[in-house]
């Protein structure tokens, strides 16, 4: 029987990005555009901006940012940008991020 060494599987594991939901997103730009190579994300109470790289997807490039460590309430604006300049911002937009309350009502049901 041949042994075939895990390590080449765990290398190509340990190197893949790693995503947790949830995620600010934004529609795909159409092909025929300008496409953006990056984003650049104002987020209130932080002075530096955010920037991500665009990412590829089948119908075209999005803003996909993970947001599973930011906490509270947060108002954001994106602009995208490429080696020829930056767009202008979107309109701001707020979420708030963090645990769910407790359960209530527990008890059982025949249901």
């Amino acid at each position: 029987m041949k042994n075939i060494s895990a390590l080449p599987f765990l290398w190509a594991l340990a190197s893949a990005p790693i995503y947790a939901a949830p995620f600010v997103v934004s529609d795909p730009y159409p092909p025929d555009t300008a496409q953006p190579s990056e984003f650049v994300i104002s987020v209130s109470g932080t002075q530096t901006p955010v920037v991500i790289p665009a990412t590829a997807t089948p119908q075209g490039v999005i803003l996909k940012w993970d947001v599973a460590t930011v906490n509270g309430s947060k108002t954001i604006t994106a602009k995208a940008r490429n080696p020829w300049g930056e767009s202008a911002a979107t309109p701001p937009f707020t979420f708030t991020a963090g645990t769910p309350a407790t359960p209530s009502g527990i008890g059982l049901s025949a249901q």
